[in-house]
């Protein structure tokens, strides 16, 4: 067998395997880059934000006074585990943030509470949030945590290898000026056939092949990073989360991300319906 039509028999049947699993993780991940919002959407606004700015170079309160009047506040906890201050945390808000185990279920409560005053500002079950099972698909695909994060950085390899695979296809085998337009910027009109399909597939593919690339690799070492050598502690970890999720450029890398994450769901579809029309054109 000619060696493009091997790298397509490859490409096609990691797409048609995990393909669905990919544009889960992939939307998922949309969700997540979006969190902020969608906290505030669900917990409310006054929860995350201060009532009142104080004074410049007032002190914040001691996290123990924070834990303190969790304590006192919000009797559902069953114990306080620890303790974050604002912005210091995977949840964005301008208060501080305490959190343990609560009474009666295996679920994490979270405390909010002002920074300056220890004053209580809202209290949530973590678990019982959209924005949480956004997490555990994104993060274990809903799986026991073993399994799960096994079962991410696995689908994040055989991701790298379709991608891999997809550049091999795509790339112009003429490199001139106009393969690289043609490969860009695809006639998407008229909607016949497979070609335009194939255009918005590989153009999708072709914009975002960088930014797909980064996420995808630094997801791999997120979800597994004893694969690697390190543990989950590691003095790398913080730089791998940036760059995973938003590469490092601020508002916008979390655009690039978003558009990222949103552009799997598009390729599998996009992938599916050039398969199904190319197998619709054998059959007649």
């Amino acid at each position: 067998m000619h060696r493009r039509a091997l790298w397509r028999k490859a490409h096609l049947w990691l797409a048609l395997l995990l393909g669905w699993v990919f544009a889960l993780l992939g939307a998922s991940g949309a969700v997540l880059v979006l969190r902020a919002p969608l906290l505030e959407w669900e917990v409310g606004a006054a929860a995350l934000t201060l009532q009142a700015r104080p004074a410049p170079g007032t002190p914040m309160a001691p996290p123990e006074a924070w834990k303190q009047a969790a304590r006192q506040a919000y009797p559902q906890f069953a114990r306080i585990q620890g303790a974050a201050p604002p912005r210091a945390g995977f949840l964005t808000s301008d208060n501080a943030l305490v959190f343990g185990p609560v009474q009666g279920r295996r679920a994490m409560g979270i405390a909010m509470l002002d920074p300056y005053s220890a004053a209580p500002r809202g209290f949530f079950v973590y678990d019982d949030l959209w924005l949480a099972k956004a997490v555990a698909l994104h993060r274990g695909l809903l799986l026991p945590p073993g399994a799960g994060s096994v079962a991410v950085a696995l689908c994040g390899l055989a991701l790298l290898a379709s991608l891999a695979s997809g550049i091999w296809l795509w790339w112009p085998r003429k490199a001139s000026a106009k393969a690289w337009r043609a490969a860009l910027w695809p006639r998407l009109r008229p909607l016949q056939g497979a070609a335009p399909w194939r255009g918005l597939h590989n153009a999708g593919a072709g914009w975002l092949l960088l930014p797909l690339l980064v996420i995808t690799a630094t997801g791999v070492w997120l979800a597994r990073p004893d694969w690697f050598g390190a543990s989950a502690r590691s003095s790398i970890k913080p730089v791998l989360s940036a760059l995973h999720g938003a590469l490092m450029l601020g508002t916008a890398g979390q655009a690039l991300a978003l558009a990222a994450g949103l552009a799997l769901p598009l390729l599998y579809a996009t992938g599916l319906v050039m398969w199904l029309r190319r197998r619709g054109l054998s059959k007649t």
